[in-house]
């Protein structure tokens, strides 16, 4: 999401904030939106802000691996055996508040020294996003959910929160020397889903284990994504899917993809906040991997 890509939505007051509180009144020309709609406004909002990691939805009920429900790991995910053993993790989650501080502080200059400090700090890239990154984009949808930020605080903080994100991913890979024999994922969306804080996360994932990334909230799922996918070889096509309505589309890229020769042994993987919300619509449309949380993106790169 660019800090410029609202879509129109400079004006838009929280009527779900309304609704709930009863304190504001709808003028009467104005449509009436019903519980279902507001729901829907949220979810939306939530998946602007966290795609990946939107598992601490209120609505989102099904199981996630662990011995805690997905809302815990989602801003706790130190409670995952396997997350604990990442290296820097204690360091990565002691950067939790000062991140959240400097993103929704008024003076923009203090993300760009946050992303300085992180930078000089040498955390692996894997464990920010596992222990940083994704717990404080939940975050941020949960405060727009709670009332605790409107929609344009947390519209502000999802883009400084990207632009950390890419900015520290992008520094360690210059960094690194690459491999001679890279693996390649090529990022997508479907057309609902917008330029999600979730896609640069999983990218720097990948990055940051060796991978070539390319692709991202850009490109959308449609004829280009396809001549990408004939240019070159790629290891793992992964989708990103904003909305549960979309698993159509979703599923017919995949029965593309797998009945073209040239490209029917790549893997596939699809995650989102429509796959957060419901896992279970996803398993059976033909994806090999179906992502609910940074750290099963981490265990997807090293299995591919």
């Amino acid at each position: 999401m660019a800090e410029n890509d609202d879509s129109g939505l400079h004006g838009l007051q929280n009527p779900a904030r309304s609704a709930r509180s009863g304190h504001t009144k709808p003028a009467a020309t104005e449509p009436q939106l019903s519980s279902s709609d507001h729901r829907t406004l949220e979810r939306a909002i939530r998946g602007s802000v966290s795609s990946i990691v939107g598992a601490s939805h209120p609505d989102s009920t099904a199981p996630h691996h662990g011995p805690n429900n997905g809302h815990d790991l989602a801003l706790h995910p130190e409670h995952h055996p396997l997350a604990r053993q990442m290296p820097g993790a204690e360091q990565a989650i002691g950067y939790r508040d000062s991140l959240l501080a400097c993103l929704i502080d008024a003076d923009p200059r203090r993300h760009r020294s946050f992303i300085e400090e992180l930078v000089r700090a040498s955390v692996p890239v894997r464990t920010l996003a596992v222990h940083l990154f994704a717990p404080v984009a939940a975050e941020l949808g949960n405060r727009w959910c709670t009332d605790e930020a409107d929609f344009m605080q947390v519209a502000v903080a999802s883009t400084r929160l990207s632009m950390v994100v890419n900015h520290v991913s992008h520094a360690a890979a210059h960094s690194t020397v690459e491999p001679r024999a890279q693996r390649r994922i090529l990022l997508t969306r479907t057309h609902g889903a917008q330029h999600t804080i979730g896609v640069s996360i999983v990218a720097s994932c990948f990055r940051d284990m060796g991978w070539a990334v390319e692709g991202g909230s850009d490109l959308e799922i449609d004829e280009s994504l396809y001549t990408r996918l004939s240019d070159k070889p790629y290891d793992l096509l992964g989708i990103s899917v904003s909305r549960v309505d979309e698993v159509r589309n979703c599923s017919e890229v995949i029965r593309r993809v797998q009945a073209t020769p040239k490209i029917r042994k790549m893997k596939i993987a699809v995650g989102g906040p429509a796959v957060v919300a419901s896992p279970l619509a996803f398993q059976r449309i033909g994806a090999d991997f179906v992502t609910r949380s940074a750290l099963d993106v981490m265990q997807l790169a090293s299995h591919v």
